[in-house]
């Protein structure tokens, strides 16, 4: 029995090798229409995969960037828009005794921070830049906001409740307005206003709008230098758990409500927004586009897929009297359908291949690029890799299919008295 099951897994051995040796000399007999048919591929499989990276990386990037300041928060701030006829109604604020309202009312969270300041000048002893964004922190901000220092520290208890003129400055700040120095210790002056630096974050993303490029002040000390009164520009709150953001937001509707009717606010618009759905939103327009590219992708390879079945079906009409020969001296049926398949899978692989490592080193490009950010380039994945080639596959059976049916149907008698 073992023996019997030997010679037969020969057999299939050797005509899996004939099946092989003989569609590679085809090709090799027909390079120019082969090396044509694969370059379309590759063409078509070298731009889908190129633009998926691209969509990719744009996808990761506020993702991680977002996550890595707190992605799971609510977020508070108020609009100007009338909500009375009323003329001599109150315009609506934030205030602090808004943030300790929700953090004692409400069960969705475990921690929150008001923020406040402005964009000002900022200058060192050897070094001033126009503009940067000075931003004023209630007591937790950084824990709620998941900023962590890579020198010095963060603000003392005291310091926020003092109102101390002391700074916490990104990244980006300290390499702009201290090069090599160490920031800790030194003195800058923001507006009018001496602060001494306690502290420098870690290095969160490249955007300007983010923690890099921000200077960070107890609130009581933005409040007292920077602006006429104590009112926030805007609220953060961290969730207790993704899944509450719904509730979470109307129960803030509910208290905020409560907090402008006590204060006899009537003019404007509390507006309290989720980062999880502002993320949803994003992640749902980026998989649209994804699909998009993969279906304009698709119709490119179908194209190439035709190209490369009329080429086979040319090929089977110029090789019918040597599919004649080769059934008349005992070649099967199976084994012609393989040949022509082989041939098709060779063509939409090869070029594929060819189109995937394009793809990739076109993609290396951009990080020769400095004005996009490290997190933005294009991205090509294992499952990009691996979804390209099953699609390859797939594309290379639909193109041989017909061909070597057609093949595997010619009947020896009728090819050779053809000929």
């Amino acid at each position: 029995m073992i023996a019997r099951i030997t010679s037969l897994l020969r057999a299939d051995a050797v005509v899996i090798a004939n099946v092989l040796g003989e569609s590679l000399a085809s090709l090799q007999g027909r390079r120019m229409q082969a090396a044509l048919s694969a370059f379309g591929i590759a063409t078509g499989i070298t731009a889908v995969v190129l633009l998926v990276s691209i969509v990719a990386g744009v996808h990761r990037f506020p993702l991680e960037t977002l996550g890595n300041i707190g992605g799971n928060l609510i977020q508070i701030n108020t609009t100007p828009m009338r909500t009375t006829h009323d003329p001599r109604g109150f315009d609506l604020t934030l205030r602090t005794a808004d943030l300790d309202a929700l953090l004692a009312d409400s069960e969705y969270y475990d921690g929150g921070v008001a923020e406040n300041g402005a964009n000002l000048p900022v200058r060192t002893l050897r070094r001033s830049t126009r503009s940067s964004s000075v931003r004023g922190l209630t007591r937790g901000g950084f824990d709620v906001l998941g900023l962590r220092t890579a020198q010095g520290r963060l603000f003392l208890g005291a310091e926020y409740e003092n109102g101390s003129r002391v700074a916490v400055v990104g990244a980006d700040v300290a390499q702009e307005l201290f090069v090599q120095e160490s920031p800790v210790g030194q003195t800058m002056v923001i507006g009018d206003w001496p602060f001494q630096i306690v502290g420098v974050l870690d290095w969160v993303g490249d955007l300007p709008a983010f923690p890099d490029r921000g200077i960070y002040v107890p609130f009581k000390a933005a409040a007292e230098a920077f602006r006429p009164n104590d009112h926030a520009s805007s609220i953060r709150l961290r969730l207790r758990a993704p899944d509450l953001a719904d509730a979470a937001v109307a129960e803030t509707q509910r208290i905020l409500d409560l907090q402008r009717r006590r204060r006899g606010e009537t003019s404007g618009e509390f507006q309290v927004t989720s980062t999880i759905d502002r993320l949803g939103e994003l992640t749902l327009v980026l998989t649209t586009i994804k699909l998009v590219v993969g279906l304009v992708g698709g119709i490119g390879l179908f194209v190439g897929a035709v190209g490369i079945a009329n080429v086979l079906l040319v090929s089977v009409r110029e090789r019918r009297v040597e599919i004649g020969v080769r059934r008349a001296v005992g070649a099967t049926r199976r084994a012609i359908f393989a040949g022509f398949l082989v041939e098709a899978l060779a063509m939409t692989l090869s070029g594929g291949v060819v189109g995937i490592l394009a793809a990739w080193a076109l993609a290396q490009i951009a990080v020769f690029i400095p004005r996009i950010p490290a997190g933005a380039r294009p991205h090509i994945s294992f499952e990009t890799g691996a979804t390209a080639v099953v699609l390859l596959t797939i594309v290379g059976l639909l193109a041989g299919v017909g061909p070597a049916r057609r093949a595997a149907a010619v009947f020896p008698a009728e090819a050779l008295r053809a000929e």
